[in-house]
């Protein structure tokens, strides 16, 4: 699968030590789980959902940037 809509994501743990996602390139919408897996699962609907509203809008999406520190790299669920 080609990693062109695979795109990196800020991780931060709450106050709860829930795992905290949002991915920086969209400017928008975040998602959060219990567990590591839980937040990761979040975070690939999330980021299909980001996709979709994007292109729904008529808007290019944004290039996906070069994950740096922390970040992490999602691939939306394929549909």
């Amino acid at each position: 699968m080609s990693d062109t809509h695979n795109y990196p994501a800020e991780v931060e743990r709450d106050e709860d030590g829930r795992y905290v996602i949002a991915f920086p390139d969209f400017g928008w919408g975040a998602t959060d789980g219990a567990t590591w897996d839980e937040a990761l699962a979040e975070a690939r609907d999330l980021l299909r959902e980001l996709i979709a509203a994007t292109m729904r809008e008529g808007e290019d999406l944004p290039d996906p940037s070069r994950a740096a520190g922390q970040q992490t790299v999602v691939a939306p669920p394929v549909s």
